[in-house]
């Protein structure tokens, strides 16, 4: 969520996941995409996530050690199918660890996927704002780690959603419709 009154650093990125060699229409994307928790969850470290209702799930990071303090972040987020488009976006954010400066802090993650010629597509956008981003030295470093979590998002798309994608095409229990 991002923080009113407070200067915003935004990073996006497109996403695109080839799946050359299968035999799968833009429909049939689409019909893997609109099952909205499915590909959500496959995106996600399953031990760090509890879902709170059709599309909407809290994710807990991995604890990380910064400048002698252990941060967690959480994330709850919530995802729909928005005919072509999986639309993804974080509803609130806090980071545990970094006591009354973290309620200066905001985060805000947003992700769109559609289904593309022989594949997937969309983008993917991060953004934090923070009294601090007026310092240059902040936005230098926020930009470094918000370039991290872009690469992590996209490796995770590359992973784990093709893994999950690719059983769901060779999947019995899918409509053959589909």
């Amino acid at each position: 969520m991002v923080v009113a009154d407070q200067p915003l650093l935004r990073r996006r990125r497109s996403i695109h996941l080839a799946l050359e060699g299968t035999e799968c229409s833009a429909k049939t994307i689409g019909a893997y995409l609109a099952l909205v928790d499915r590909p959500l969850v496959s995106l996600l470290a399953r031990e760090r996530l509890q879902q709170q209702g059709r599309g909407r799930f809290c994710y807990r990071s991995r604890p990380m050690r910064l400048l002698h303090r252990e941060l967690q972040p959480s994330m709850i987020l919530s995802a729909e199918w928005v005919d072509p488009a999986l639309q993804i976006r974080s509803t609130s954010c806090c980071i545990e660890g970094l006591g009354s400066w973290g309620e200066q802090l905001g985060i805000a993650l947003a992700a769109e996927l559609v289904p593309a010629p022989a594949g997937l597509g969309g983008w993917a956008e991060v953004g934090v704002s923070s009294r601090l981003m007026g310092w240059p030295q902040a936005r230098q470093l926020t930009n470094l780690a918000l370039d991290v979590v872009l690469e992590r998002m996209e490796r995770r798309v590359q992973r784990g959603l093709r893994q999950d994608l690719l059983a769901w095409l060779g999947s019995k229990d899918r409509n053959p419709g589909d």
